[in-house]
């Protein structure tokens, strides 16, 4: 995609509406409803993931789906475990952080946290910042596309702020990055295989906080 004025502006509005939806998440906690609440996740996240499909109609951005490459899963299991290891375990065991706080463990908490963040989360997240945010800025810079996949990782990162805090900020870029150049140069990984990724480093991320922390 092009760096034309119609495609900046469906950018930027797509911008400021999926930080709004996004700054909605906080207000869930105040649904006294269990179901409601998973109900209101699902659909924020969602949403997000409709506006950045939207966007990518209105510009005549293209997406193609591969979901039979196995090794995409590979590579995205190996970068999920790596990355769990580096920011959640080893953290964890001295003493400290950057995942949250101990949640304690019960079968439907695993199961839901396995099915959000491997249905929800990664497929969603990673529709916006890898499929759309990172190949419109890979589009953008016609000479050095590698800025395109740091500016959405910079977008990634700076997003995690509306619902977290500086340190998230800093270590999410740097997650931003990894599936980033993953899908930028790997070619056997793709859309599915990042998203999978994504949402099983989540999974990990929640079994820490449950059994470690």
């Amino acid at each position: 995609m092009k760096a034309t004025r119609k495609s900046i502006l469906i950018l930027s509005v797509s911008l400021v509406l999926i930080c709004a939806v996004t700054a909605g998440v906080r207000w869930i906690r105040y649904i006294n409803i269990p179901a409601l609440q998973i109900l209101a996740q699902v659909a924020l996240n969602l949403l997000n993931g409709l506006i950045a499909w939207a966007a990518m109609k209105l510009t005549g951005m293209n997406f193609e789906l591969d979901l039979k490459s196995k090794r995409q899963y590979l590579i995205g299991a190996g970068i999920a475990s790596a990355l769990s290891v580096a920011i959640a375990v080893v953290p964890a065991l001295c003493g400290f952080s950057l995942v949250g706080s101990h949640t304690d463990f019960s079968w439907f908490a695993l199961a839901y946290d396995f099915l959000f963040y491997l249905l929800v989360i990664g497929p969603v997240e990673e529709f916006v910042f890898r499929v759309y945010l990172q190949d419109a800025f890979v589009g953008f810079f016609e000479k050095n596309k590698w800025l395109g996949v740091v500016l959405a990782a910079f977008l990634f990162g700076l997003w995690h702020l509306i619902n977290g805090n500086l340190a998230q900020v800093l270590f999410t870029f740097c997650i931003g990055l990894v599936f980033g150049f993953a899908k930028y140069k790997i070619k056997a990984c793709g859309y599915a295989g990042v998203a999978f990724g994504h949402g099983l480093y989540d999974f990990f991320n929640s079994l820490v906080r449950m059994f470690i922390l």
